[in-house]
């Protein structure tokens, strides 16, 4: 039989996967593993997955389990390790392992594992555009910049969808997932109900809906380029990351519905831009695929032996309270933790402020990120961090001189009349502008606020 591991992949459409399964006419089952380690605390004694983020990663497996009954296939769904599960499963009944290729070196540790264990194992792209054939002559020779790796594939390759279509007629195998009632379900997440929830729901089907309704309902994406950088609103941009992170919406779907969208409207800056994107983020994904371990090291690809500055408790200590003494930084981490969500524009400011300011471990914000986004996505998430910490792919950037925001003057041109702050600092409704610019500088300090912390920016 075949057995498909999910991971970063939770849907049916664009599944090479099921479209495998779908072929081989065999029996096939399903099953998604929460692995151990992700409730584990790590650096800071932080998990990766906080509630807001647990509550997503729910409703995209209830909407996968609704789509699977459809076809009379179960979804197994397993907590502990990977290596161990599948492999007391398979002495128990052997199958086939499909499942798809590794994003991180962690998902090439439990395949390499498994594989040792004698599970025969297909993996497949799914999670990117391009296919690793299609990649094959930038693989030898990774683009040092994003933009020599846009000229190329924009010139030379084009996106694949052949198997747009859900798979039909699997078989289903009508055994289930060993002790699967013995595995106990962590806290946060299976109480991740009582959690500020981010305005769109998890899954397939609520991926679909909401990329129909930004591109032809509301038509958002005419204005996408002009109000990517705001920081309120549910559709200032295309609000996809998470559909994108989890597998619900595969790119290659992104892709071909701005092309098609574009057939009917024509092309513009603005459909371009959502592209765009999209090929930064695939940038991202196949230099990970090449680096490898080099992401994970705080000189990342800067190509230098540098040494990690000492971990400040202080500071470390009011960045996870959301008090940093910073209005704006303050709002965008209360946002992120209640939410699991904040907008590009913000994330840039709070890794510079971590970064810069703080004078700490990129790496830490890094996980910090990836304990509390619901768009969590590995390549991107610490492709850029390493980029704004000046150790990444960023061609002016250096290390110790990354990427910086003058937080006031930032503040004056995308938040001029404080609606992010107000809404999540209702505690200085009645401050202007001047008084958060004043504050934020030290030069006056607001008497309802606290002060800020010494910033360590040399």
């Amino acid at each position: 039989m075949n057995l498909i591991w999910l991971r970063n992949d939770l849907r049916l459409h664009d599944h090479p996967g099921f479209q495998l399964a779908q072929q081989q006419q065999q029996p096939v089952a399903v099953v998604y593993i929460l692995p151990h380690s992700w409730l584990q605390p790590a650096e800071l004694s932080l998990n990766r997955l906080a509630k807001a983020k647990a509550r997503f990663l729910r409703a995209c497996l209830i909407d996968l389990h609704r789509n699977l009954y459809l076809q009379n296939i179960p979804l197994q769904i397993l907590y502990g390790d990977p290596v161990d599960l599948l492999s007391q499963w398979h002495q128990q009944q052997p199958f086939q392992l499909l499942t798809h290729s590794p994003q991180a070196p962690e998902e090439s540790d439990w395949l390499q594992a498994i594989e040792q264990q004698g599970i025969s194992t297909t993996t497949y792209d799914n999670q990117t555009l391009f296919s690793a054939t299609q990649m094959a002559p930038l693989l030898s020779d990774w683009p040092a910049s994003f933009s020599q790796f846009r000229r190329h594939v924009e010139k030379q390759l084009t996106v694949d969808i052949s198997a747009a279509q859900k798979p039909v007629h699997l078989t289903n195998t009508g055994i289930e997932a060993p002790y699967i009632t013995h595995v106990p379900w962590p806290t946060d997440f299976s109480s991740a109900d009582n959690v500020r929830s981010f305005h769109l729901n998890g899954g397939e089907s609520a991926g679909e809906n909401w990329l129909t309704h930004y591109l032809w309902q509301s038509q958002s994406i005419r204005h996408y380029k002009d109000t990517r950088n705001q920081l309120v609103g549910q559709e200032y941009s295309s609000q996809l990351s998470a559909y994108l992170a989890w597998g619900c919406l595969s790119a290659r779907k992104v892709w071909h519905a701005i092309t098609a969208f574009e057939a009917v409207h024509g092309e513009d800056e603005h459909s371009y831009w959502l592209r765009f994107e999209l090929l930064w983020r695939e940038y991202f994904h196949w230099s990970m695929r090449v680096h490898g371990k080099r992401c994970f090291f705080y000189s990342a690809l800067s190509g230098e032996s540098l040494s990690a500055p000492a971990l400040k408790t202080s500071h470390c200590s009011s960045w996870q309270a959301a008090s940093t003494g910073m209005p704006v930084i303050d709002a965008g981490l209360r946002e992120l933790k209640q939410t699991g969500f904040t907008s590009n524009r913000m994330r840039q400011w709070l890794a510079s402020y971590f970064i810069n300011e703080l004078a700490l471990d990129w790496r830490l914000g890094a996980q910090f990120f990836e304990r509390y986004l619901i768009d969590y996505d590995v390549a991107s998430n610490w492709g850029n961090w390493a980029y704004l910490a000046g150790v990444g792919h960023d061609p002016r950037g250096k290390p110790g001189a990354g990427r910086y925001f003058d937080l006031n003057k930032q503040l004056r041109r995308y938040d001029p009349q404080l609606s992010h702050i107000q809404q999540w600092l209702p505690e200085l409704a009645e401050c202007s502008v001047d008084d958060i610019c004043a504050h934020q500088n030290g030069t006056t300090i607001l008497a309802n606020y606290p002060a800020p912390v010494q910033s360590l920016r040399s």
